[in-house]
């Protein structure tokens, strides 16, 4: 970071850092210091205002998913900024003060004509009312000695300095294990570098980068998102307010503009949006934001080798662009898998004998298995066949090869005894946790297809037991963690596997059932199966009510359904799960008599109906129904027409129509989907050996 010396603003050149054997960045002008009063930059609103200035504009009303969203409803639709009215109008990027640049650029494409025709009189003619525009024009377009000595937009976002100490000081623990867990090799994940003494923080300086003012607001965010009253009750306002004001300064001036990028900096900057909106449990937007940091990356050819050079900014930025692009990567497929989409890029150089020589057994089992999931992407990508179950056998044989190049220590149940919540051994227990958790879920993932055949096929049978037990796997170490920190955002991931996992053991009892004539190999675990889902309901409950957690209010009630379903199954009763025609009033979880509907997006409405065995409709016969949900309480507020799907498969989409839909009757906001699209990739993959089974049984 630049430091504030007592050298004249106007005297001083931005500094640059020539790395050896990198090219140099490109300059941005200086910038006004924090120690003048930011605060009084910023409007001061009504209290319980929360509207931005493009709404206000529009005079529509403003709504926020939830207090966590850096961008209103209305904004990620139109794929503008979204800028609060507790911020300097002019800020704004769709500003009024433009309102005469279509004349201005119309007299220098004219100028251009000219030049080219040699009409030298002409020329002069629109140079003299170039000239006369000024004086007016001067009034919205500063000069460029103003340019130059003009605070950057981004030094209005920061709160004021009290608050600054405040965040400079709570963030030097978060900052630390963020930017070693996503831009370091696990060598460096040591118990030393964690408990090493932190270093004094500074205030940004006065020729600070805007990519490094980023870089701090997009870590103080992160820090805001830990839910510890105790810490922040210095702070002149709300934390989500603040914590909102900083993501949309930070993702307006700096990870979504396409000069910011090139740096190893700024893809930090890019990367750490995506940490921020996986921790707020937006995947599908943390799936956009990391497809666009691959992109980034693969411009600045990090996943060639060798790697040209790289441009760097901050000297003291200690980050390895090897270790970024291997986390980028981790995260696509990561979060592809969780809901449904296809990977960013099939590379699988992480996984060579090169790659792997340096890093500890913890590195190389990450790594590994980004590799298969790779695999898993890639045939899931396929149409389903019969003939698929050998590559299936296959992939199931790597993930065992893997696990067992593990050391037996590795394997040993969650242990946070005698550990507090932000230490280094938690975090070093809960990385070793989330690996496990991922390669349980890799095994519900490659099985689940081949999860509800009916038919007395062995290869089958391994599947579902499979399946069943990486279940078990999983929800233990969901418990065992959220027993222990019941409040962490750092674990969504863990979250929804966990959702999945409950759901996967309750149908695969419900299954067991149908099939009465048969042995059930699951009988005498049953019992203990719901204990455990009863056990993780209550943990769901806690994050409910301590956190106001919404997804885990809403998988807490949809595991309850499910386990009034299974134990009315166990009694006698029979069930079919299928999708089908709904209605547009359909809710998650919504009760129709004996039956459970599900809305799920682009899949349909999956119904678990209390009549026959286990099947699924043709797909060819189901219709798409999406009410879009209110981001306030998760009620439907509008209905959208009906669309015909001809098949079970989510379409690929590119990174800006993740962004926001504009296809008519599809909703845009990334909050329209309960579980962001987990459970619509979960019942998608179950259903892809199902289709085209007797219904009879």
């Amino acid at each position: 970071m630049i430091r504030d010396d007592s050298t004249d603003v106007h005297s001083r050149r931005p500094t640059m850092i020539d790395t050896p054997g990198e090219e140099p960045a490109t300059p941005i002008s200086p910038n006004s210091g924090l120690n003048q009063d930011i605060s009084a930059k910023r409007r001061k609103v009504r209290k319980g205002t929360r509207s931005c200035w493009e709404c206000k504009r529009r005079k529509i009303k403003c709504i926020f998913a939830s207090s966590e969203n850096a961008a209103c409803i209305g904004c990620q639709r139109r794929r503008t900024p979204c800028v609060g009215q507790e911020m300097p109008e002019h800020l704004s990027p769709a500003r009024k003060g433009n309102r005469h640049l279509g004349e201005r650029i119309a007299r220098v494409e004219d100028f251009m004509k000219d030049i080219l025709a040699g009409k030298d009189a002409a020329a002069s003619q629109i140079e003299r009312e170039t000239r006369q525009d000024r004086p007016f024009d001067s009034q919205h377009t500063p000069s460029q000695a103003e340019a130059e000595t003009a605070p950057h937009p981004l030094f209005a976002a920061f709160p004021a300095k009290d608050d600054i100490n405040i965040l400079l000081r709570e963030s030097s623990r978060p900052s630390r294990y963020t930017n070693l867990v996503n831009t370091q090799p696990h060598s460096k994940l040591t118990h030393e570098t964690l408990a090493a003494p932190y270093p004094v923080a500074e205030l940004p300086g006065p020729n600070t980068h805007p990519v490094i003012l980023a870089r701090r607001l997009l870590m103080f965010a992160i820090t805001l998102q830990i839910p510890s009253r105790e810490k922040f009750l210095g702070l002149s306002e709300p934390p989500s307010v603040l914590m909102r004001r900083l993501m949309t300064a930070a993702t307006t001036w700096v990870t979504t503009k396409e000069e910011m990028n090139g740096t190893v900096d700024g893809l930090v900057c890019v990367m750490l949006e995506g940490v921020f909106e996986t921790n707020c449990g937006n995947l599908r937007r943390a799936w956009v934001v990391y497809r666009r940091a691959m992109t980034v990356a693969q411009l600045m050819g990090l996943h060639r080798s060798p790697m040209p050079p790289l441009k760097r900014i901050d000297p003291e930025l200690d980050a390895k662009p090897e270790s970024m692009w291997f986390r980028i990567v981790y995260m696509d497929r990561y979060l592809s898998l969780l809901l449904g989409l296809p990977q960013g890029t099939s590379d699988k150089s992480m996984g060579t004998k090169a790659a792997l020589q340096h890093e500890p057994p913890l590195g190389k089992f990450e790594r590994l298995l980004t590799v298969i999931a790779s695999r898993i992407l890639e045939r899931n990508e396929r149409t389903f066949a019969a003939s698929e179950i050998t590559a299936t056998q296959t992939i199931d044989s790597e993930l065992l090869r893997v696990s067992k190049s593990m050391p037996a220590s590795f394997w040993r149940p969650a242990n946070f005894h005698n550990l507090t919540s932000e230490s280094p051994g938690a975090l070093l227990e809960t990385v070793r946790l989330a690996a496990q958790v991922y390669y349980y879920g890799l095994l519900i993932q490659l099985h689940l297809p081949y999860m509800m055949r009916i038919d007395d096929n062995a290869e089958h049978e391994y599947s579902k037991m499979t399946c069943v037990n990486a279940s078990r796997e999983i929800m233990t170490r969901f418990i065992a963690h959220r027993t222990f920190n019941p409040v962490s955002s750092c674990s969504r991931p863990v979250d929804f596997f966990a959702l999945l996992a409950a759901m996967t053991l309750l149908l695969a009892h419900l299954d067991a059932h149908h099939h009465r004539q048969a042995i059930n190999v699951l009988a005498h675990q049953r019992l203990s199966d719901r204990a455990m889902l009863d056990q993780a309901l209550e943990r769901m409950d806690v994050m409910s009510d301590v956190n106001e957690d919404a997804i885990a209010q809403k998988s807490a009630r949809l595991i309850r359904r499910l386990l009034d379903i299974e134990a009315d199954a166990a009694e006698g009763s029979s069930y079919i799960v299928r999708s089908g025609i709904g209605h547009d009033d359909v809710q998650d979880g919504n009760e129709e008599g004996e039956d459970l509907r599900l809305r799920i997006p682009y899949l349909g409405v999956i119904k678990i109906a209390r009549q026959g065995p286990i099947s699924r409709e043709s797909s060819l016969d189901a219709f798409l129904v999406l009410p879009r949900t209110s981001p306030v309480d998760g009620q439907c507020s509008s209905h959208l027409p009906r669309l015909g799907r001809p098949n079970g498969q989510l379409q690929a989409l590119g990174c800006e129509q993740s962004t926001s839909f504009n296809h008519d009757g599809i909703p845009a906001g990334v909050e329209d989907w309960t579980f962001e699209g987990v459970d619509m990739a979960f019942f998608d993959g179950l259903m892809r050996g199902s289709s085209g089974v007797d219904a009879t049984g």
